[in-house]
């Protein structure tokens, strides 16, 4: 703490707690050891209630006892994830203004998943013994179930923005921060397996059929997976008058729209170039700085070719170590690119990148340094991470080590 510059000009944003869930691990320090070296968390559909999707792969949050009914799976996700996250910070429950305290949560479908199968009985009309269907029921609001545990009565907001949304949720709640909206914020993002989009990406052709193989010259398509983030951003001074430990500085972040196709990115990945470039602006860093950079990665033919052309053109043709950890986890939907900021902070902290999973040949349309085979131990000080979704949503985040916080612009 003592390394970190005092505070000048617009509000710093650091991040204080940690908390996640994912098919390789259901706490940071599970997931980060899985991640390091290199497992792989998807395989075949074992939830008894996943007998509708249409799909023998997906990647699953294993011992979490939460069905997929009435929403309460997603609710269950998302409020484990900020729980973990507010106990790290040392917030078990806010005791300071309540509405200088607020949640932001990035999600594809939210609670929707839990309104499938009563959708799907209501329009057959009775169950197997013939009693009818009651029909759908409103699912709870995820970022009203986090705020009500927590006692955080602040700015509240769930935002949509595809495969981006998770990043998108910290861009918001770090823009909340530094406007002086709030002195703490818990963001991140969610999402659980669903039929919904399962049929989506089966209908898209974008469904692996065995593993998901980022950057790969045989990568075939996703799988789809569920999981949870969540973490504890501040200003500066706020953690520091409480005494917080800060994992990392959130020193950046943009989002920028392709406006090209609503499934496809844009052949010349202008809207990743651009997030990514004015993310590192906003840092006030050079992207020759960088040292390493959390991929969208999700081993579909046109999305990492294109991902890989908008690095090199944003870093030149030596760029930073780079990993997707889609190989390993799945693709996460809305909590993809929270869960790769913690993995992000994680890097910082012990200086290792993770491999990228189900890596073997590297496309050479994919030439970029890409981490396989085992983790890398190097320097990290600047970790960017990137998520691309549907819809030409682009948002990238940048984060850096506390020791560098102060002197990284």
């Amino acid at each position: 703490m003592a390394a970190m510059a005092a505070q000048t000009g617009p509000a710093r944003v650091v991040v204080t707690g940690l908390g996640v869930l994912t098919p390789i691990g259901t706490t940071v320090a599970g997931f980060w050891d899985a991640a390091v070296r290199g497992v792989v968390g998807t395989g075949p559909l074992t939830r008894p209630d996943a007998a509708d999707f249409p799909a023998a792969l997906a990647g699953e949050v294993a011992g979490f006892d939460a069905p997929r009914a009435g929403g309460g799976r997603s609710l269950a996700l998302a409020r484990a994830a900020a729980a973990a996250a507010a106990a790290d910070a040392g917030i078990h429950r806010w005791t300071g203004d309540p509405y200088r305290a607020g949640v932001c949560l990035g999600t594809l479908l939210g609670s929707r998943a839990g309104l499938e199968p009563a959708v799907t009985g209501f329009h057959r009309g009775a169950d197997a013994h013939g009693a009818p269907y009651p029909g759908p029921r409103a699912a709870p609001d995820l970022t009203d179930a986090v705020a009500r545990e927590l006692g955080f009565l602040g700015p509240g907001l769930a935002v949509a923005t595809a495969c981006a949304s998770g990043n998108s949720a910290l861009a918001h709640a770090a823009d909340t921060i530094r406007a002086g909206r709030a002195d703490v914020m818990i963001a991140g993002g969610v999402d659980e397996l669903s039929s919904g989009i399962m049929m989506m990406f089966s209908s898209l052709r974008s469904l692996a059929p065995d593993f998901l193989r980022p950057f790969d010259r045989d990568r075939a398509g996703l799988i789809v997976s569920e999981g949870a983030a969540a973490l504890v951003l501040e200003s500066y001074e706020h953690a520091r008058r409480r005494g917080a430990h800060v994992h990392a500085e959130l020193a950046g972040w943009a989002s920028a729209s392709d406006a090209h196709h609503m499934t496809a990115p844009h052949p010349q990945g202008s809207g990743a170039r651009r997030s990514m470039l004015r993310a590192l602006k906003s840092a006030g860093i050079s992207p020759d700085r960088v040292d390493h950079v959390s991929a969208h990665g999700t081993g579909t033919p046109s999305n990492d070719r294109v991902e890989a052309q908008a690095l090199r053109d944003v870093f030149g043709p030596r760029t930073p170590a780079v990993t997707s950890l889609k190989g390993a986890l799945g693709h996460t939907q809305g909590a993809a690119s929270a869960i790769e900021a913690v993995a992000c902070v994680l890097a910082l902290r012990d200086g290792v990148v993770p491999p990228t999973a189900n890596l073997v040949d590297l496309d050479p349309e994919c030439d970029v340094d890409v981490v396989r085979g085992h983790a890398r131990e190097t320097p990290v000080r600047v970790a960017v991470n990137n998520a691309f979704g549907f819809g030409g949503n682009t948002a990238c985040t940048v984060f850096t080590r506390p020791s560098t916080a102060g002197s990284a612009r």
